[in-house]
């Protein structure tokens, strides 16, 4: 699987600025953003721009919460059920 729908922008302080689908991914400063400045020359800048973000293909990405149970921050356990209805009128 490729990646794909990356894009980055430079900025004059020397931060890399890197966006997924129009969305802020990930900022780079001082060396990280050297590192990935020669890296995407040298080779697949959207592969480079999803590796950096943590989105290199996995199905799982490191941090995510999934295998906890459903990538939420809580159990729900403090709030009680509440039943929505539909606002008529």
């Amino acid at each position: 699987m490729s990646a794909e729908g990356y894009d980055y922008r430079t900025r004059a302080t020397g931060e890399v600025v890197i966006f997924h689908h129009g969305k802020l991914a990930k900022t780079l400063h001082g060396d990280d953003a050297q590192t990935f400045m020669r890296a995407v020359e040298g080779g697949d800048a959207q592969a480079a721009m999803a590796t950096w973000v943590g989105n290199d293909g996995q199905v799982e990405h490191p941090g995510s919460h999934a295998e906890s149970g459903g990538g939420m921050r809580n159990n729900g356990a403090a709030h009680g059920h509440q039943d929505f209805r539909r606002k008529t009128g």
